[in-house]
């Protein structure tokens, strides 16, 4: 569903996707040994999706998330910034408090950005949420 979603509002075709190794992402390390015929293993459905929408899912090597950097940097700093500091009493208020982050966050400018904020690159309006 995220894919999907995603390539609705991307403003430029998307024509890879890196993840890591989860087994919600593939089944190279956990199900290609179940199946029934090795020489056609089951195929995760992120796997199958992809190749319906000519979309390359690339795989990191086991054990390397330094080939994941940006995703890896981007999780510190939630746990940093957001994480770390938040309260919450249930799992409504932080689903809202994660959608108010999110708000926050996509309006501050980015260096990697060229100081424009992630909704400036996608020419989206800010939301002009502020914590």
């Amino acid at each position: 569903m995220f894919v999907k979603e995603v390539l609705k509002i991307a403003p430029f075709k998307i024509r890879a996707i890196k993840t890591d190794n989860g087994s919600c992402f593939t089944n190279r390390y956990t199900g290609y040994s179940k199946s029934i015929d090795p020489l056609n293993p089951k195929l995760h459905s992120l796997d199958l999706l992809c190749q319906s929408l000519n979309i390359i899912h690339y795989l990191i090597d086991p054990g390397k998330p330094a080939q994941n950097g940006k995703v890896e940097r981007s999780h510190r700093s939630d746990q940093q910034s957001f994480y770390d500091c938040v309260k919450y009493a249930n799992l409504e208020e932080l689903k809202y408090k994660i959608k108010l982050w999110n708000m926050y966050y996509n309006d501050l400018q980015h260096c990697t950005l060229n100081l424009k904020t992630p909704n400036q690159v996608l020419g989206l309006k800010g939301q002009y949420v502020r914590a």
